[in-house]
């Protein structure tokens, strides 16, 4: 329900889908996606549950720092859904120091196995952020928010596609940082 609106998001005046329902009832898979969602959004991340009996799960997932990062990042721009397939959702939000979020949301109740082929998601945010992916020439650390590990790289993975599983109604989601061309200082 927020298609079309990202362009009047940014410092200042932020789009809120509402309260976060993190800790209401949902399964953990439902909290993590719906708290990734909005932090893909930059949206007001504003707890609707109760904070003095929340479970620990719950409180892993609002004190995620780096989830949280994402939402709060300095450049300001609300994420996009670049397409959506299979019950899948491909979300990317453009981040400071040439970063970005990708978010895949798995809508469907049962796992979704996908190969990731980077190529795939080269596009231009022409709407808001004017920045590119450039995923054919240019590499990025792919770093999990949810595992807090390395996943490798995306010129990595171009020689050898990565398959991946999303839970039913759960997300995977990524931070892709630059890494310095070789041979360059």
């Amino acid at each position: 329900m927020q298609e079309g609106l990202r362009k009047y998001a940014g410092p200042g005046h932020w789009n809120d889908p509402d309260m976060l329902e993190v800790g209401n009832g949902q399964t953990c898979n439902q909290d993590r996606a719906h708290f990734s969602r909005c932090c893909m959004l930059a949206a007001p991340l504003i707890l609707e549950n109760d904070i003095r009996n929340m479970s620990e799960e719950t409180r892993e997932i609002i004190l995620n720092k780096e989830v949280i990062a994402v939402n709060q990042d300095k450049l300001g721009v609300q994420g996009l859904k670049f397409k959506a397939e299979d019950g899948l959702e491909f979300w990317f939000k453009p981040l400071e120091e040439g970063d970005w979020a990708f978010c895949m949301l798995n809508r469907n109740t049962e796992p979704r196995t996908y190969v990731i082929n980077w190529t795939d998601f080269n596009f231009c945010d022409e709407e808001v952020s004017k920045r590119s992916t450039c995923f054919d020439t240019m590499d990025y650390q792919i770093y999990d928010l949810w595992k807090h590990k390395n996943a490798g790289s995306t010129r990595k993975q171009l020689k050898k596609p990565q398959s991946v599983t999303i839970p039913g109604q759960d997300v995977l989601m990524y931070r892709l940082s630059v890494l310095p061309e070789l041979g360059k200082k």
